[in-house]
């Protein structure tokens, strides 16, 4: 019982840190706890992953290659849909409440030594690095935060870096055009290290960084339908790299590729879960329905973090939708006055406004049954936990799924 109060409290200490504490660029606390932990990922390889879209995807396909292939991996990814725990797995199996109790704890008492006030992203990436260290795994696939250069995360060196997509995000942090994101990405290769870089990423900034850096450079060119084809494409390119370290069949390859994280593009019946939360996911979301349901109509349930893009998406979205739920929670959700702002110049019958989740769904499944609809639940991560223990209780914490090969009727 105390454990578990523990675990209550180191929850609640987690959630509720300011969104804009997290997104403060500095490595500083991170250099001096990575020397003072006698730097914890220099005992194991890692693999760096950064890029607007796509990484979380990218990363769960090559870290289930190498289990499938009898490795013991690490996967840092985030943010979670139902409890940062998520974000720290070791073959699959997520960080327990005692492990997490435990890694705080610990870190914690190294903070107070040396003055140290970490921000949630950074006590939940150490809190990965010495979890994966105690545990002995072969090899960690680590997901960046926010850009590259500056986050949390590079103080790793890596045997194999990767930038899957450059599109406009985080713009206040990491610069206002395409370029300027791409260098801050670029700011994750390290010294002779290989990169892999997906069709959307490949600007003159990262290659000039890799150039300057002697970094060998492999790239996607080809343009794909569906966005998990480029995921499957990006990290095979990165699978047939890493088989100079590891050895890995093609069968656990071939597995693993075609698996994708919770909520991209999940199926449920007449119910699609997608966390495509900034304008270029959600263009690509739209392309993935058109191609795969081209003749459905699509009634959508959005909810927005603050510091998203909301009004380009809800641009992007208004054009096909039937009709659009908007929907907002506690915490780094906005509000539906604000996103129904956006949609002000269109009729007040195009759009709901509902104060919490559950009754968006509720009311959307309600009428996209009665219409033949298909019901799109996207946008913040944080909307997808309750969105789908409403819609479908079963399937509300599943972690991964199947994701090849799509077929409908």
């Amino acid at each position: 019982m105390k454990n578990m109060s523990n675990y209550r409290k180191i929850l609640k200490q987690l959630l509720e840190i300011p969104l804009a504490e997290e997104k403060i660029c500095s490595l500083e606390n991170m250099q001096s706890l990575h020397k003072a932990l006698s730097c914890s990922t220099s005992t194991y390889p890692t693999v760096h992953v950064a890029g607007t879209n796509g990484k979380g995807s990218v990363s769960m396909k090559i870290a289930k290659a190498l289990e499938y292939s009898g490795y013991r991996v690490g996967l840092y990814t985030s943010p979670h849909i139902r409890s940062p725990r998520e974000r720290i797995c070791i073959n699959s199996e997520i960080m327990s409440e005692e492990e997490m109790i435990c890694g705080v704890e610990k870190l914690s008492q190294v903070c107070q030594k040396l003055g140290l006030h970490l921000s949630s992203f950074e006590l939940m990436t150490f809190l990965a690095f010495e979890f994966f260290c105690e545990k002995h795994v072969d090899i960690a696939i680590i997901e960046t935060g926010l850009g590259g250069r500056l986050d949390t995360t590079n103080v790793v060196y890596p045997i194999l870096t990767i930038i899957t997509s450059i599109s406009k995000e985080h713009m206040q942090f990491l610069g206002r055009n395409l370029e300027k994101i791409a260098f801050e990405k670029a700011g994750i290769l390290k010294p002779g290290v290989p990169v892999v870089l997906g069709p959307r990423a490949r600007f003159q900034s990262i290659y000039n960084h890799a150039y300057s850096l002697h970094c060998p450079v492999y790239y996607v060119s080809k343009v794909f339908h569906f966005f998990d084809e480029e995921n499957r494409e990006i990290a095979k390119n990165a699978l047939e790299l890493l088989k100079t370290d590891f050895v890995l069949t093609q069968k656990s390859i071939d597995q693993a590729l075609i698996l994708r994280p919770s909520c991209r593009f999940e199926v449920c019946g007449d119910v699609i879960f997608d966390v495509a939360h900034n304008p270029e996911a959600v263009f690509y979301l739209l392309q993935a329905l058109h191609y795969f349901f081209p003749q459905r109509r699509l009634r959508f349930v959005v909810g927005f973090s603050k510091d998203k893009d909301y009004e380009s998406c809800l641009e992007l979205i208004a054009p096909v939708a039937t009709h659009v739920h908007l929907v907002q929670g506690s915490g780094r959700l906005t509000s539906v006055e604000e996103l129904s702002f956006v949609l002000k110049d269109v009729p007040s019958s195009f759009y709901t406004c509902h104060q919490n989740i559950e009754e968006g769904v509720k009311a959307a499944f309600s009428f996209a049954s009665q219409t033949n609809e298909l019901t799109v639940v996207c946008g913040s991560f944080y909307i997808m936990q309750e969105a789908k223990s409403v819609a479908y209780p079963a399937k509300a914490f599943d972690l991964n799924m199947q994701g090849a090969p799509i077929t409908f009727s």
